[in-house]
This record gives structure tokens, C-alpha cells and sequence, in this order.
């Protein structure tokens, strides 16, 4: 009984924001009204609106400020980045699939980021390799990151960030170390550089063939080095039961 209602509330304080949104008495930053007055205005207990702030807080939709209450926000990448950790659990994904997912994300966000990225960013892109030549180990996985990052956030879409930065956060969980062994290794780390260094000169002559060149080189450089340590093989099995359903 307790969780219907705790469904019913959650569905009433969706349905209330819905409203608010579209007509305009709420928008994206702006604080809801405090948890007793819209117990009041919905109808139901107090500790239901919590768990329904809560529930929504979780999908990426409220922020909650210790003091301050609660705001509307557009942060759906921890409830992705949870959903993609549970399907690997459950053994309905794999990295690969991940990791395909990503790079058509990547490559389309660079694609848009041709037209759409500032000078600044650009700025910003060619220091982040300049560093990398001098960097190593966890500082590098870092600037690698803040690479892939900012051409995200450059290409202008919301979906495209959102998912790519779930998406980075579930792949980090199975090849952390294994990115800073690419980075280390001396061959593999100058073939990642170069990969880096066309992928932002690119960008700079805003060069979508080169660009597309570079990105795929990028990925393919990183997959062949993944299967040549064995990584893919554990997830050998679960990618053929898929294929085969």
C-alpha cells in the first residue's frame, strides 16, 4: 500500500512539474515550492514528496541543496550511467557495445563540432595536446578526458554530452588502468598522440574528411591494443548470445 502511494505521489509531482513547465511557471534553475506546500497542493504526505524528490533527483530532473531546496536541472547522466553499469551486471551489454556506442557518439559530436566550436575551445584543444606530450599516467587519462570532453560539449547537443559523459564514466569502470598503459607505452602512446594532434588540427581547418579520418583512426588504434591484451576476450561469450536471439 505504501509503495502505491509512494507511486502516486511520484507520478502527481511529475505530472505537477509537466504542468509547470509548460506553462512557463517553472523553468530549468529554478526552485520548486517547499516540500509541505506541495504536500498541500497535491495532496499527499510529506514523506511521499520526498521520495518522489528523491526518485527524481536520481533520474537527472531536481537538484537538491542542503538548505536551499530543491531545483529543476537537466542532468540525465548518472541515471544513464547507472542503467549502463546494471545492463553490463545483468550481462545485456558489453564494453564493445559501449564502446561502439561511443565512438558513433564521438564521431557525430565532432561532426558537429566543425561548425559549431569556439576559438576558446580550440585554444584550450591545442594546449590539452601540447600538455599530453609532457604528461603521463593519471595526468594524461585526465587531459585524454578533457580532449574528448570539450569536442562534445563544442558540438552543441544536450543528448550528445549527456549520454557520451554516462557512457565515458561506465567505460572508465572496465579500462582505467588500461588507458594509462596505452598512454605509457611508448608506441602505442605516440600513435595516440598523433591520433589526438590530427583529430584537433582537424577541427582547426574545420576539415569534416580529416576529421572523420582521425576519429576512427583514434578508436581503431585504441580497439586493436584492447585485443592484442586479451581485454574483449571476457566478453567474447555474451556478445555472441546476442547476436545469436
Amino acid at each position: 500500500m505504501e509503495k502505491e502511494k509512494s507511486v502516486k505521489a511520484y507520478e502527481k509531482v511529475l505530472d505537477y512539474l509537466q504542468q509547470k513547465l509548460k506553462d512557463g511557471s517553472l523553468s530549468l534553475g529554478e526552485p520548486l515550492p517547499p516540500e509541505r506546500k506541495l504536500a498541500e497542493e497535491l495532496g499527499v504526505g510529506r514523506n511521499s514528496v520526498r521520495e518522489a524528490m528523491r526518485l527524481l533527483e536520481h533520474m537527472g530532473f531536481i537538484r537538491s541543496e542542503h538548505g536551499a531546496g530543491n531545483f529543476i536541472c537537466c542532468d540525465i547522466s548518472q541515471s544513464l550511467k547507472d542503467t549502463f553499469g546494471l545492463l553490463s551486471l545483468l550481462q545485456r551489454i558489453s564494453y564493445r557495445q559501449l564502446a561502439e556506442l561511443r565512438r558513433g557518439l564521438e564521431l557525430e559530436a565532432a561532426m558537429l563540432a566543425v561548425d559549431r566550436i569556439s576559438e576558446e575551445q580550440l585554444e584550450r584543444l591545442k594546449e590539452i595536446v601540447k600538455e599530453l606530450h609532457a604528461r603521463d599516467g593519471v595526468e594524461a587519462d585526465l587531459l585524454d578526458k578533457e580532449l574528448h570532453e570539450l569536442i562534445a560539449i563544442a558540438s552543441g547537443n544536450e543528448l550528445i554530452i549527456q549520454i557520451l559523459r554516462a557512457l565515458s564514466d561506465s567505460i572508465d569502470r572496465f579500462i582505467h588502468d588500461l588507458r594509462c598503459n596505452i598512454l605509457l607505452h611508448d608506441d602505442t602512446g605516440h600513435k595516440l598522440q598523433y591520433a589526438h594532434e590530427q583529430i584537433v588540427n582537424a577541427l582547426c581547418r574545420r576539415n569534416k574528411v580529416h576529421l572523420s579520418l582521425a576519429v576512427q583512426d583514434h578508436f581503431e588504434l585504441i580497439d586493436e591494443y584492447m585485443l592484442e591484451q586479451g581485454f574483449m576476450a571476457d566478453f567474447k561469450q555474451v556478445q555472441q548470445e546476442l547476436e545469436q536471439e
